[in-house]
């Protein structure tokens, strides 16, 4: 029995054929570019699972597929996203379609990435917290094993503010930290060439940095307080290639609770265990 996963982004379609009784150990995986036109998108999706299943016998008795956007979760309908062609796809009728005795499972990326995270610690009734920190910033809140989703858009803290009176995406994203280390230092170089100067102890970068990791802490801070979550997890491109970077975050929001009965509160915050694979897993698991 075969379950096969999607993790569909603007430049990337990220595909995987995982076990029924072990969904998060992916058997095999694909990645293939994202075509722009919205038949060729679905038939590139298909055609991939296809060739994950090439060989296998047995069959699939769930497809589940993680993506941006705004989705319609109980018309089965892809709404609108901004680097997709989809626009009110009948995404979940078309899977049934071409994979009749399926069950066929959609939900945002963000939630597919929290939900693997949150399964893979084993967790059934704890309230937890996933944060991607990438090209962009959302989090998911998952409490007793169910996504939080308030009044339909749950999630977008990257339109919180920070100190400054800016988006807290536009500060502390991977673009917008990356344009604030150019700009105070007036020196061209990628995001991984600044964090290796920090790892080095660079005068010039090691300040800015830990700015950046102070508005982020601070944000965590504020989300603990508020909802007291078991584990917070640090996920998405910045925080899974620099794990270091995790723990001094960590560090530091355990500085803030400095008051003695707040003492249980520390040591939540953890690095992602699925890392790239988040999504795919957590789709797998759903």
């Amino acid at each position: 029995m075969w379950i096969l996963s999607a993790d569909i982004g603007g430049t990337k379609l990220a595909l995987a054929l995982s076990k029924q009784e072990r969904p998060e150990k992916l058997i095999k995986q694909m990645e293939v570019k994202s075509p722009q036109q919205s038949e060729s998108l679905f038939e590139a999706m298909i055609s991939g699972f296809h060739k994950l299943l090439e060989g296998e016998e047995g069959e699939v008795i769930k497809v589940a597929v993680g993506l941006p956007g705004i989705l319609d979760i109980q018309q089965g309908l892809v709404v609108f996203q901004q680097n997709l062609p989809w626009r009110n796809f009948p995404l979940v009728q078309r899977l049934e379609e071409a994979f009749p005795k399926a069950k066929v499972f959609m939900e945002t990326d963000m939630m597919t990435a929290a939900n693997g995270e949150y399964k893979i610690r084993h967790f059934e009734k704890e309230t937890f917290i996933y944060v991607t920190i990438s090209t962009g910033i959302a989090c998911c809140v998952i409490h007793e094993g169910k996504f939080l989703r308030g009044a339909g858009i749950p999630g977008e803290i990257g339109f919180s503010l920070t100190s400054t009176g800016a988006y807290f995406e536009e500060v502390c994203a991977g673009p917008g930290l990356l344009k604030k280390l150019q700009q105070d230092t007036n020196e061209e170089g990628t995001l991984q060439q600044f964090f290796d100067r920090y790892y080095e102890k660079d005068e010039r970068i090691m300040p800015l940095i830990h700015e950046w990791q102070q508005e982020i802490a601070q944000k965590i801070h504020s989300f603990m307080l508020l909802t007291d979550p078991h584990v917070v997890v640090l996920g998405g491109g910045v925080m899974n290639h620099h794990p270091q970077i995790v723990d001094e975050i960590s560090r530091l929001v355990d500085q803030y609770f400095s008051l003695p009965f707040f003492e249980h509160k520390k040591g939540r915050v953890q690095a992602s265990i699925n890392k790239g694979n988040a999504g795919l897993i957590g789709a797998a698991m759903l």
